[in-house]
């Protein structure tokens, strides 16, 4: 079984510092084509191979089925940095292409490093076929948060609308409580000055009817003090037998006065079925707010 420091060791600590300074020490190396045998000076460098080649190398290697795809500049242009990014890995212990990958450690490995340290790991594969497998995974990832995005974005526009809606909502409600509670307010004005008249009038018929009974009691008054005094007078004066006769008329006629009281009209108090009408308003008032 593998050391655990062994796998330790294994693992880069910078893989982009690690990329850089395997980056500069390709691109340090002697200008000389990598495949041919003439030792022609090298123009071009492949993004994926890192092998350096000529003019006619390159354009064999870019009519090869197996590297056709294959990323090739020029080296007057590549700088470790495009280099280190589109490349391919190196081992940090060896300096070697690491073309496999350990599924059960999930290391990348070059040939010394899966001979030496992954010869008993099962689950070995070309990195290329892991990477293809990873980038696929990705773009389905891709897609699906794109969706997602996507989905987020709509539902946020519609929030949006909805926000402008309740807005407009909110404005058209708050007009539309002005113009009722204007209109309340015009009506419980008209309707204050209508229960007003309806008081002054039933004040003033009742007071109009008191005036004419106290001018009524008045004169009456006048006519019982003056038959008082007839009474008297006739006491005093009449012989006996005119005063049996006299006393009967005057007894009449004080009977007639006496007959003839007026009955009082009592106002209406209208300001009594104002204020239960306002009880009602209140509560009608009040269990709309709890709504």
């Amino acid at each position: 079984m593998m050391k655990i420091e062994n796998v330790v060791n294994n693992l880069p600590t910078d893989y982009m510092m690690e990329a850089l300074v395997q980056s500069a020490r390709v691109l340090s190396k002697d200008p000389v084509c990598s495949t041919c045998d003439a030792n022609n000076k090298a123009e071009f460098i492949c993004m994926q191979c890192l092998d350096m080649m000529c003019s006619s190398c390159h354009k064999i290697h870019k009519k090869m089925s197996v590297s056709r795809s294959h990323d090739v500049e020029s080296l007057s242009s590549v700088t470790p940095e495009r280099l280190a990014a589109s490349g391919p890995p190196l081992c940090a212990d060896h300096g070697d292409k690491q073309f496999l990958f350990c599924q059960d450690h999930g290391l990348a490995l070059c040939a010394s490093c899966k001979d030496e340290r992954h010869s008993q790991c099962q689950a070995v594969n070309k990195l290329d076929d892991e990477m293809i497998s990873a980038k696929k995974s990705l773009d389905t990832l891709i897609d699906q948060v794109t969706k997602e995005e996507e989905k987020l974005k709509k539902e946020i526009a519609e929030m949006d609308s909805l926000v402008k809606d309740v807005d407009i909502s909110r404005h058209e409600d708050m007009a539309q409580i002005d113009k009722a509670c204007d209109r309340l307010q015009i009506l419980v004005e008209e309707f204050c000055i209508n229960m007003k008249r309806q008081s002054e009038a039933s004040h003033n018929s009742s007071k109009q009817n008191l005036c004419r009974n106290k001018n009524r009691c008045s004169e009456k008054l006048a006519s019982v003090t003056s038959h008082k005094r007839i009474i008297f007078k006739a006491k005093e004066v009449s012989p006996r037998p005119a005063l049996i006769h006299l006393a009967k008329a005057l007894t009449n006629r004080v009977n007639y006065v006496e007959n003839s009281y007026h009955q009082f009209m009592t106002p209406s108090r209208v300001g009594t079925s104002c204020e239960d009408m306002v009880r009602k308003i209140e509560e009608m008032l009040n269990k709309s707010l709890m709504y």
